[in-house]
């Protein structure tokens, strides 16, 4: 599986790969064994080019970000639950739903599903973001 980004990339690419095959294929002196030859060169670059980007976006811990932050995207979000602790350790209030969470130097921002803008300023004790599984537990294989 790749992100979108990930396909236009290889396709582009691709292109590219075929068409200095082309180019290629058509400058050597017989023509026929030049055009075979670049095809099955051409052919094994691009399927050494797919392994690799499959490989990216399944073995690297970046690629597989990729893949989440797209899941998101196109899902409205990932089914979590945010729990903000004072700094004592009580637990001031926690949220459950689907949504993205962005963070900077001193805060974490979210949407819930309600269209409620939610702003946690780091200052106010800990904040525990948890990504749930499907029922609403804790989703301990991602």
């Amino acid at each position: 599986m790749m992100t979108v980004g990930g396909w236009i990339l290889f396709v582009l690419l691709a292109f590219g790969v075929a068409i200095a095959g082309i180019f290629i294929g058509m400058s050597l002196e017989t023509e026929a064994l030049g055009t075979i030859l670049t095809t099955v060169i051409c052919g094994i670059l691009v399927v050494a080019m797919f392994m690799g980007f499959r490989w990216y976006y399944s073995s690297t811990e970046s690629g597989k970000r990729a893949m989440k932050s797209q899941e998101a995207n196109f899902n409205a979000g990932i089914e979590r639950r945010v729990e903000v602790y004072d700094v004592e350790g009580e637990l001031i209030k926690e949220y459950e739903g689907r949504f993205d969470v962005t963070y900077d130097d001193d805060r974490i921002l979210f949407d819930d599903e309600n269209g409620h803008r939610h702003i946690i300023y780091y200052s106010t004790g800990n904040v525990i973001i948890d990504e749930l599984g499907e029922k609403g537990e804790n989703n301990e294989s991602n």
